[in-house]
């Protein structure tokens, strides 16, 4: 347990997180890569290059020295970083690596003594806040372990079906090289791929959304070209080649317990999660719903007839497609096309009142964007889930 003076140290190097975090976890990421790049393959890649990771930890950073002396406040959070721990294979023995090169870091940045106050104070929050996530992370395994048709770890896969969505998005269809029965999981959750690339000393991870509900026989991904893997899976795997797969995790999940509306508001590869969550919204009784999906002009009809599928099975359901290059005088078909972008104006003209629950998913700066505009429109943090394909930056994690 922290002590008084250890918890006010902490949250007086808050000031320092938020001004020089992400310079201090890239030095993190440099020395602990370069003294043990097989740790390389539990990360993606192209969020190391283009700083979205750092970002991630530097946010994560500066919230626990704002909550150390109240940590639970931050379980919702400390339970969506497990997942993607679990994920990737994090292992119970790589956290003192972690917590060795992250202190280093802060001494190498914030310029402290082995025996500063600060440093010795985070060194033992570290310790706290590693048992913390290794306790939740192997109940979480074991779970996996012990459901039907469960695993540990990856498996192999092998690509069943390859197909074209649209210029920019493929979907993979992906069945266990055993032939096993899948296990149960949520629409909105992902797994983790991981692709033995040429040129590669370590396999090269990335997380993809589901992208359709439960299937007992296969897993849907739905790959937008961007990115080291996804353009590695677009270019050279096809239809017969194996991947190895996590089970599914994540918190990206349709309430059970509530009949409110639903929102599910995307942009971009964003749609992926919410195709299977609208089907599920669909299938269930006295659930409404609206789909809200904006894109380039070529990809944003991608799935317009799965969603037309899903919307004539409920009459609950309302899904509209915005691009502002649609034609404003269209006919309206069931699912909906509008000649806008996904504006304040245009969420304040759908959503009305705004009574219900709203999941949003985009890159870091739409989903930003989006949780500011429906805090405007009256929205309360507790009905707002968000997932962002990318790093939470230091803009962020103020408003969220």
């Amino acid at each position: 347990m922290l002590s008084n003076e250890q918890m006010n140290a902490i949250k007086q190097s808050a000031a320092l997180l938020k001004a020089h975090g992400t310079k201090l976890v890239t030095v993190f990421y440099q020395n602990m890569i370069k003294q043990h790049p097989e740790l390389l393959k539990q990360f993606n890649k192209t969020n190391l290059m283009n700083g979205s990771q750092p970002e991630a930890l530097a946010a994560t950073l500066y919230q626990a020295a704002l909550h150390i002396d109240r940590l639970e406040e931050l379980l919702p959070a400390v339970k969506q970083i497990a997942h993607k721990h679990v994920s990737v294979q994090v292992k119970k023995e790589q956290y003192p690596i972690v917590g060795y090169h992250l202190i280093e870091a802060m001494k190498e940045v914030f310029d402290l003594a082995d025996e500063d106050e600060t440093l010795l104070a985070w060194k033992a929050a570290y310790e706290i806040i590693a048992n913390i996530f290794i306790s939740i992370e192997a109940e979480m395994m074991n779970d996996n372990v012990k459901q039907r048709g469960g695993w540990s770890d990856a498996k192999p896969f092998i690509i069943k079906k390859k197909k074209h969505e649209s210029p920019s998005f493929i979907s993979f269809y992906l069945v266990p090289e055993d032939e096993s029965e899948l296990p149960l999981y949520q629409a909105g959750q992902y797994i983790t791929v991981q692709a033995d690339m040429p040129g590669e000393a370590y396999v090269c991870s990335r997380q993809y959304s589901l992208s359709d509900q439960y299937h007992p026989s296969y897993y849907r991904i739905t790959v937008k070209r961007d990115g080291h893997v996804s353009t590695y899976l677009h270019d050279e795997m096809n239809e017969g080649d194996v991947l190895q797969v996590s089970m599914p995790q994540g918190m990206f999940c349709l309430h059970e317990d509530t009949t409110e509306p639903a929102y599910f508001i995307s942009a971009g590869s964003g749609v992926t999660p919410m195709i299977g969550l609208a089907k599920t919204a669909a299938s269930k009784e006295n659930q409404s719903f609206t789909m809200i999906h904006a894109d380039r002009l070529e990809d944003v009809t991608a799935f317009e007839k799965e969603l037309e599928s899903a919307l004539s099975s409920t009459t609950q359901g309302r899904i509209i497609l915005c691009n502002e290059q649609f034609d404003p005088m269209m006919k309206i078909d069931l699912v909906e096309k509008a000649a806008s972008r996904i504006d304040r104006s245009f969420l304040q003209s759908v959503i009305g009142a705004g009574k219900g629950q709203f999941y949003l998913c985009g890159s870091p700066a739409f989903t930003q964007e989006m949780i500011s505009t429906l805090k405007e429109l009256g929205i309360s943090d507790q009905n707002i889930q968000f997932e962002s394909f990318g790093g939470q930056s230091m803009k962020e994690i103020d408003v969220v």
